[in-house]
């Protein structure tokens, strides 16, 4: 991928300088706030667990005694969820092969994921370079990245939403008066009601966009003037937001309009294959009364959650909604448990390695490039 233009090496932009200047603490405000919050959430969620220490001692334990057949099918589906998770990329570049997409889209789960603060933004980095490491061209490379950041979005935020009403018009069920455990169910309402009108307008936005260049150019501006605003209570310099708006009209439009049923099928099948690793675990522990759908729903409320970077992989507050939708909907706390510990341990905690894997090979195919390159010249 070639390098944008820009000044002389070892000279930094007189924009930088101001905004370093001008950032001081306050750049780190909304972090210190971030992680204040994080580390109060923390305690309530330990406090819970130290409570219920017995329970969850007999939760890992259920967790590693289940019948064979069960094991075997949770570690065929978390097989099945970490293979699945790469066809996002040839969907949106369909020339691309599997083994470039895995190490692209599995490295960049890994570094998001492990990164609490900052991590998308180096993945997104990440990932461009390995896709130009592939040969895929800049544009086409930042079409397929936007994309598919935008459909995990919207499905993020939408599942928990869709999983709800599905539950209700199948099952009739709903989460008021249900005993969640450390997060209470009238919280998950409001955060599942709020998540899917973030949702709803941001479908409507990213279409507006996609439609035309006037229209990313409009919302650019309204979204630059508000933004604007924020910042210079803070003294910083704003970013340029009508740029962004207008470029990822101009890359992801096409791709989009071409491109979408696959890039959503593949999107679904990425967000959604854990969750039968956790039913098989459910299964694998006699938590029976559990339906698919409840599974989904507890599955999609805990996915929300790791939008919120207060620790790798949302450890602490994905388990404790996990765990908590589960006991709501009929496992006993020691299933629900176990249920948690098999997903982290089967299908998480190994497609975390293979993402950092597929990094360190991509490091040394970069290094072994430049060696080559040097000594071609």
């Amino acid at each position: 991928m070639s390098d944008a233009a820009g000044p002389a090496s070892g000279q930094v932009p007189e924009p930088a300088i101001k905004a370093a200047r001008e950032g001081g603490w306050k750049s780190w405000l909304p972090k210190i706030i971030l992680t204040i919050l994080g580390l109060a959430l923390a305690y309530f969620i330990f406090d819970y667990m130290a409570n219920n220490f017995g329970g969850f001692e007999q939760g890992v334990k259920a967790a590693f005694s289940m019948p064979p057949v069960w094991t075997i099918a949770a570690i065929v589906a978390a097989i099945i969820a970490i293979g699945v998770y790469p066809l996002t990329a040839p969907a949106a570049i369909p020339k691309l092969g599997y083994v470039p997409a895995f190490v692209d889209r599995q490295g960049g789960f890994a570094i998001s994921t492990t990164i609490p603060f900052g991590g998308g933004p180096i993945a997104v980095a990440t990932q461009y370079a390995i896709l130009a490491r592939y040969g895929v061209q800049q544009r086409l490379a930042a079409a397929a990245v936007a994309a598919d950041a935008i459909w995990t979005y919207l499905m993020t935020f939408g599942a928990p939403g869709v999983a709800l009403i599905l539950l209700w018009i199948f099952e009739r069920r709903s989460l008021s008066g249900s005993e969640c455990g450390a997060i209470p169910c009238q919280t998950i309402d409001i955060i599942i009601i709020f998540a899917g009108l973030v949702c709803l307008v941001s479908m409507a936005g990213i279409a507006f966009v996609l439609r035309s260049r006037s229209n990313a150019q409009r919302v650019g501006e309204f979204a630059q003037g508000a933004i604007g605003g924020v910042f210079r209570l803070v003294k910083r310099t704003p970013p340029n937001v009508v740029e962004s708006v207008v470029g990822f009209n101009d890359t992801a439009a096409e791709m989009v309009g071409t491109r979408w049923v696959p890039i959503t099928i593949t999107n679904i099948l990425a967000q959604l294959t854990p969750m039968f690793v956790v039913l098989a675990a459910l299964r694998g522990v006699g938590a029976d009364s559990v339906t698919v759908l409840e599974v989904f729903a507890a599955f999609s409320v805990a996915l929300l959650l790791t939008t919120v970077p207060l620790a790798p992989g949302g450890a602490g507050t994905v388990d404790a909604a996990l765990i908590g939708m589960l006991v709501a909907f009929g496992a006993t706390f020691e299933q629900a448990v176990a249920a948690d510990v098999i997903w982290r341990a089967f299908c998480f905690l190994p497609q975390m390695v293979l993402g950092w894997i597929a990094v360190g090979y991509f490091a040394i195919q970069q290094r072994i490039a430049r060696r080559k390159a040097a000594a071609a010249a």
